[in-house]
């Protein structure tokens, strides 16, 4: 059974404990390509993890195929493209969505019956919408790997083998944070998913967020008025979650609607907070106990302990 640890940000955590607790000996393959130009600036990571790791170097690799392959970089921009405008829509019709989520709301504040049909309607919109999105990114990936597909490209296939090669040399894998979309694409394009199997795996910050299925970026309090959207498709080691790490300074705990919304929209995944000091164990990729960590409820309650379980 695979061994999966997610972790909150790393104030205060004893990363080399962590690895300890999976009962394994040897070096651990690490990854930092969440930190782009900065992956391997990782001598801190390092000595926490206990020394010895071997940075699998994802971003570099990233670099050196799009480099190398023209042809290749062209098709990933096009793809780009194609994701940025279906994001630019997605957030139109998402923040007309919410908005009518809030017109009921409002319609119904104050009168003795609450809005339970017509909210529904509203929220199941937005869960459309949120479907919808999701699909649609999926459906793009899928026919940009048939148009393209890595294992005939001979920089990718590359690179694949001398990752797998690393990774059967190692004892156990640990993801940091960063940048999560650079770091979500560094993991599909070297196809980490398929070497996790065998090994222990330790994620934290956005690295959480990078292995569940599907990637939802929150901050209530964005500048740029920006919703909590379906950001993109995960690898899938963790399922049945939607990690939020740092997320209590995101989110507006003391909004019970708002949180309500958010985990209505997950459902039936379950939106699990990851702050500093939070752990969480998976069993066969699925949250093993909740009461380690906070679960927003649908009555958009955090839960923490034993209520959360």
């Amino acid at each position: 059974m695979r061994q999966v640890t997610l972790l909150g940000p790393l104030d205060g955590v004893d990363l080399g404990a962590e690895v300890a607790a999976f009962g394994v000996d040897g070096p651990v393959a690490l990854v930092t390509a969440g930190w782009e130009e900065g992956e391997r600036n990782d001598a801190d990571v390092d000595r926490r993890l206990g020394g010895g790791s071997r940075n699998l170097n994802l971003y570099g690799r990233r670099l050196d195929v799009l480099e190398s392959d023209p042809d290749y970089a062209d098709a990933e921009r096009l793809l780009r493209t194609q994701l940025d405008e279906l994001r630019d829509l997605y957030l139109l019709r998402l923040r007309h969505a919410l908005a009518g989520v809030e017109v009921i709301r409002r319609r119904f504040a104050g009168e003795e019956r609450r809005p339970g049909p017509e909210l529904d309607g509203a929220i199941d919109a937005v869960r459309t919408l949120d479907e919808t999105h999701a699909t649609a990114i999926a459906s793009a990936y899928e026919r940009f790997y048939t148009q393209n597909p890595p294992h005939s490209r001979p920089s990718i296939d590359r690179h694949r083998e001398e990752v797998a090669d690393i990774v059967a040399g190692c004892a156990a894998i640990a993801i940091a944070g960063g940048h999560v979309g650079v770091l979500n694409d560094c993991l599909h394009l070297c196809n980490l998913a398929a070497l996790v199997e065998e090994r222990p795996l330790l994620a934290w910050s956005s690295g959480c967020m990078a292995v569940t299925e599907r990637i939802v970026v929150i901050d209530d309090d964005d500048p740029a008025g920006r919703p909590d959207e379906i950001y993109d498709i995960g690898i899938g080691v963790a399922r049945g979650m939607v990690a939020l790490p740092a997320a209590m300074p995101r989110l507006h705990a003391h909004d019970p609607d708002r949180l309500a919304l958010l985990a209505r929209r997950c459902a039936p995944s379950i939106c699990v907070l990851l702050d500093a000091g939070d752990r969480l164990e998976l069993q066969s990729g699925s949250p093993a106990d909740l009461g380690m960590v906070g679960v927003v409820a649908e009555d958009g309650q955090v839960l923490r302990g034993a209520h959360a379980a």
